[in-house]
């Protein structure tokens, strides 16, 4: 189960109870069942977390970006370094000992090397799961309206080349385009995907995909 899109760390853990109730009545959850809750650090605290890990959850993936609070201005973030650093820790606190950390790099204003600043800080919190992905402006964005300063081609490339080589060191295997895990970690979801799995997605917007046997 992946609970994810928007931001569902909004909901509360009661709410997220209720949901996973209701798909324990329809399915069958197997005893090692993943499920994924994405989580923004501007919208949660430790006792929403405890709230999540106590309705089911046993994943979350939290959605830091950076822990530049300039880089996390120029992305309109509403959460700071301090604050992504805080949600970490809550979350180990609560009781997951399966974590993602989403990064990015290519940031506006990015100097040689940030990007890697930013993946050796996330990795000192030893997390399960990394996602490593530069941005990309996407038309009818306000970036694409009005395209801030972002690193040239060749500083991106030579970035992410190190970046890959400090996760291989770090223990951490490339598994996906963006996706980074250690042995046995990675994402179910993820791999669903990558392997043109079928889904249920549920929700406004939802998309799905179901092939007959």
């Amino acid at each position: 189960v992946f609970i994810g899109g928007g931001t569902p760390s909004l909901f509360s853990g009661g709410a997220i109870a209720a949901l996973l109730d209701g798909l324990r009545a329809r399915c069958v959850f197997e005893d090692d069942i993943e499920i994924t809750l994405e989580a923004n650090p501007g919208t949660v605290d430790a006792a929403r977390f405890r709230d999540f890990r106590a309705a089911g959850v046993n994943r979350l993936s939290i959605g830091v970006q950076s822990f530049d609070d300039g880089k996390l201005q120029a992305l309109g973030r509403i959460h700071d370094g301090t604050e992504a650093r805080c949600a970490i820790d809550a979350a180990r606190d609560a009781g997951f000992g399966n974590l993602n950390l989403d990064l990015m790099f290519g940031l506006p204003g990015d100097r040689p090397g940030d990007g890697v600043v930013d993946l050796e800080q996330a990795m000192a919190f030893t997390p399960e799961h990394i996602s490593w992905y530069q941005l990309t402006i996407e038309e009818g964005t306000a970036f694409a309206r009005k395209p801030p300063p972002l690193p040239g081609h060749d500083q991106i490339c030579d970035d992410y080349e190190h970046g890959v080589e400090r996760l291989a060191q770090g223990g951490f295997v490339q598994y996906e385009i963006s996706a980074y895990a250690r042995s046995g970690r990675e994402a179910r979801h993820n791999l669903n995907y990558w392997r043109f799995g079928d889904y249920l997605g549920i929700g406004a917007g939802a998309h799905g995909k179901r092939t007959d046997a």
